[in-house]
């Protein structure tokens, strides 16, 4: 119980001090990118985990490259990434091809579908994909994983991180009007609005599919002793929702419109229910190997 108390306390601070990051953050981006400050805020906090996970294993002796999830042998890290890249690919391709057998997704006619005139589009959708996938998992499956796994073992671990993992999506900081004046404490005081999802009951299939996601990510983890499956099973489950949303289009007269989420296009209980399949076969597979040596 100490544990969980102890790193609830690093996530409340992860927040605030990217609450109070996101100003400086702005300062210095904005006169390349200029994006809304509550985008500064997401990739502050971001940094701040980074941060924050960085402070807590140096104080308990854990900086090393292995508590970020890069330990293992290093010859295998790319052929476990595209082992993981493939699966998230195979996950949501069997998601995609559910949702449109039920008509929850449907085509978008404006689309051109030639692989041709897409590329550039596919080439920014893996990229994206890869960069969230890289800077999550080294937070959640690799240090903040590390640090539960050597305090409290491997289902605390597992059960946490995904908890948190899961959570963190749902924090949605606020657009502010044009005419705000942006200054250190803006961050701050959106905050309390940035939680409003959390007394929301119809956020549940969405949080449970992130959950269990998280728990596939989490075994991945343990069983190759590094985050490159994970970095690649995010990244092929990220790329293939950006890829779906672009070409397809909520269908308004399915049947089955309440398998998916009112919060995301793609997840829900769906998603859930084939991510919780993955994630059971997976532990059985794991399981009957260790028994078998």
């Amino acid at each position: 119980m100490r544990t969980i108390i102890y790193f609830s306390l690093i996530v409340i601070i992860t927040f605030i001090l990217g609450a109070i990051l996101a100003y400086p953050l702005k300062l210095l981006l904005d006169p390349v990118f200029e994006l809304a400050f509550r985008k500064y805020l997401n990739y502050a906090t971001l940094i701040s985990g980074i941060i924050t996970c960085s402070v807590y294993l140096k104080i308990n002796n854990l900086l090393t490259y292995e508590a970020f999830g890069f330990g293992g042998e290093t010859n295998k890290f790319l052929k476990r990434f595209i082992y993981g890249f493939l699966y998230g690919l195979l996950i949501m391709s069997i998601i995609e091809t559910i949702l449109f057998i039920l008509k929850i997704h449907e085509l978008d006619v404006h689309r051109s579908i030639w692989l041709f005139s897409n590329l550039s589009f596919i080439a920014k959708a893996l990229i994206t994909g890869l960069l969230i996938a890289f800077i999550e998992e080294l937070i959640f499956r690799g240090a903040f994983f590390s640090g539960l796994y050597n305090r409290a073992g491997a289902l605390i671990a597992i059960i946490f991180t995904s908890f948190i993992y899961s959570a963190v999506h749902h924090v949605r900081y606020p657009d502010l009007p044009a005419d705000t004046v942006i200054e250190w404490s803006t961050g701050i005081t959106m905050m309390p609005d940035a939680f409003r999802r959390f007394h929301e009951w119809a956020i549940a299939d969405y949080f449970l599919t992130l959950f269990i996601f998280g728990v596939l990510l989490s075994l991945l983890r343990l069983k190759h002793k590094n985050i490159a499956a994970c970095i690649g099973a995010h990244a092929g489950v990220v790329m293939l929702i950006k890829i779906a949303d672009y070409f397809t289009n909520r269908g308004s007269n399915s049947d089955f419109d309440y398998l998916v989420s009112p919060y995301n296009s793609t997840f829900g209980w769906l998603s859930f229910f084939v991510i919780l399949l993955f994630t059971i076969f997976y532990f059985i597979k794991i399981k009957t190997k260790r028994r078998s040596y």
